[in-house]
């Protein structure tokens, strides 16, 4: 069911610890032989491959099935002693020679256009722990950030996938900086013949691909000298074929047929280009094959770590508005006394701890297991540190009203920097609907049987009476698994809710597959229900964990953590529950139909239609 919806997501996990009894490292984690230094024998040129673990099942996904890997509700300790050594010694220097983080770019001793390339070639072979953690220095400055995480994925995609041919031609250019990588994946025109309106083909008389079509970047500028290009290379009707339909064409920005044009979108220096590719010719050993598994892979990186620049901007926001609260006073005493000024931090804080916790649990699942599919959890880090970000941007405004626009506020730079990052790159319900329907196809794969009796029930009556003495309903959830034997004792209540929620979120996929069959892709309010439900689990499982381990550990402040944790846990639990009321409720009982006869009416009379407040018809 569902197979045509969605993108593959096979998934993996990681080992058993039982964090209220103590805490262990996963299998990439184990220290074994290593020092708490790096030996001075050991050079860059000799630097270890990092574990990894077998794959597992999906961890997100299968909780769509109302199950759960409880190995890996233990948050993953990635790095091992030698691991988290050599990366404390990477941060010193990036410190100590960029001072000004603008400067990062010329930076000879810290290449961070080579953090993710091969050593071979001058790079760091990062994994995506260790990339995620430097990336916190280089947020600070937010367009060269960008720039240099969606350089880096490609430089891992090269690394992965390309030719030795096209690896000696563009990576060591690209790991000293001396090439800008970027990608050039999203177009503004549309084709119903093609997937992307670029399109290349193969002349077989010199073995070269000929690429035309147009497609937008948004950058700070156009120093790029290399373009990774998602083109078609055969039609739509052709997609079922076992030979992919689309290619990343590997093109030199000063390659003849290549066109940039910029017009500038704001004052703040961003700027949408279009690249326009009139017969280019590319040879086949730059092209890229691998289609749609290659563009997923190099999404999931940059989903992740683009994530890592919004929470650094989001503590920031934090910071500066904890700052103000603590130097202004009002006519009735401290600002910092006032209740919902108290009651907004604290969300804020909960929030960007748990994209943290977000962030550093997918980046696990990607390093410690081969061949780890983690598109899903990527996605989910994303929508939530991109929807949380524009939502307390705007919280300096609500509290501090006129006085957050200052001229001497830093709110307003904050603003624009997250309003930026929130635009991005890609649609924020795309990839609600990647999280929705990736989901409920597996599911849909897993549970079909249960799906069809439950369309047919004239045809199973015994299934329909055993349903009637089913103890379990989204309204009155029962446990399953008792996950709190695997979170600290003083975390039980999150456990409950973690457990209650994921309870509630399979039998509301079971609800909607059973109600709409193959038309769920159709039914988008549903679809984004059932993506919020999946967001929220994934953080309160990450926060928990996150915090388990951490009392678990004894480090510092880890009893807050747990009350943030808890606190989380407790809000997202009951907005949880709303949202599975209302998938299992229907379109008619809720306002979804509503909702569509308004729009249509809207649509009928190209806007608003109705008649002014004081209108008479006498």
């Amino acid at each position: 069911m569902l197979t045509a919806v969605c993108c593959r997501l096979g998934r993996s996990a990681g080992p058993l610890a039982i964090a209220r009894q103590c805490y262990y490292s996963t299998v990439a984690s184990r220290d074994s032989q290593h020092s708490e230094t790096v030996p001075d024998h050991i050079t860059i040129l000799s630097k270890p491959a990092h574990e990894r673990a077998a794959q597992r099942k999906p961890f997100v996904k299968s909780m769509f099935l109302g199950t759960v890997d409880t190995d890996l509700l233990s948050f993953p300790e990635s790095l091992n002693r030698e691991e988290q050594s050599r990366l404390m010694e990477d941060k010193a220097k990036l410190i100590e020679t960029t001072v000004a983080l603008g400067k990062v770019k010329s930076a000879d001793s810290f290449q961070v256009y080579g953090l993710q390339g091969p050593l071979a070639y001058g790079g760091k072979q990062y994994t995506e722990t260790e990339f995620a953690y430097i990336n916190e220095l280089v947020a600070e400055n937010l367009q060269r950030a960008l720039e240099v995480l969606e350089h880096n994925a490609l430089v891992q995609m090269i690394t992965r996938h390309c030719s030795d041919e096209a690896k000696n031609a563009f990576l060591g250019e690209l790991c000293s900086g001396q090439k800008i990588a970027a990608g050039a994946l999203y177009e503004t025109n549309s084709s119903r013949h093609t997937m992307f309106s670029t399109v290349a083909e193969l002349d077989f008389s010199d073995r070269k691909w000929r690429l035309n079509g147009s497609k937008v970047l948004y950058r700070n500028g156009m120093d790029s000298g290399l373009l990774a290009v998602v083109a078609s290379t055969k039609g739509i009707e052709k997609m079922n074929a076992e030979e992919s339909t689309i290619a990343t064409f590997l093109v030199d920005a000063q390659a003849k047929g290549v066109e940039i044009s910029d017009a500038t979108v704001s004052r703040n220096g961003i700027t949408r280009l279009t690249v326009n590719f009139n017969q280019v010719n590319v040879p086949e050993e730059h092209v890229i094959p691998g289609g749609t598994d290659v563009l997923t892979k190099l999404l999931t990186s940059m989903r992740v770590q683009s994530s890592v620049v919004r929470v650094t901007l989001l503590k920031r926001i934090l910071n500066e508005l904890t700052t103000v609260c603590l130097n202004t006073k009002t006519v009735s005493g401290e600002i910092t006394d006032i209740e919902v000024i108290r009651e907004q931090l604290a969300r804020m804080a909960s929030v960007v701890y748990a994209a943290e916790s977000l962030i550093y649990m997918t980046t696990s699942l990607m390093d410690d297991f081969e061949n780890q599919d983690v598109d899903l959890e990527a996605a989910i880090t994303k929508v939530f540190s991109a929807e949380q970000l524009i939502k307390f941007a705007t919280l300096p405004l609500k509290l501090l009203g006129p006085q957050a626009l200052s001229a001497d506020s830093p709110f307003e730079a904050l603003f624009n920097d997250a309003f930026k990052l929130y635009i991005g790159d890609e649609s924020l319900d795309s990839v609600n609907f990647l999280i929705a329907l990736s989901g409920l196809q597996y599911a849909g794969n897993h549970a079909h049987e249960t799906i069809k009796k439950d369309r047919n029930p004239a045809m199973n009556p015994s299934y329909v009476i055993s349903k009637l003495f089913e103890k379990s309903s989204i309204q009155n959830p029962k446990q399953f698994a008792d996950l709190q034997q695997f979170f600290h004792p003083s975390l039980d209540p999150a456990a409950h809710w973690i457990e209650f929620s994921i309870v509630r979120l399979k039998l509301a996929v079971v609800c909607m597959l059973s109600r709409h069959g193959a038309e769920v892709v159709d039914r988008h309010v549903e679809l984004e229900r059932v993506a919020n439900i999946a967001t929220m689990i994934y953080a309160m499982t990450a926060s928990a964990s996150r915090a388990s381990r951490a009392y678990c550990i004894g480090l510092r402040h880890a009893e807050h953590e747990v009350h943030l944790a808890n606190m989380l846990c407790r809000e997202m639990n009951e907005k949880v529950r709303l949202l599975a009321i209302d998938l299992e409720s229907g379109p008619f009982i809720t306002n979804d139909d509503n909702y569509n006869i308004v729009a249509r009416n809207l649509f009928r009379n190209k806007g608003y239609f109705f008649e002014h407040a004081i209108t008479k018809n006498y």
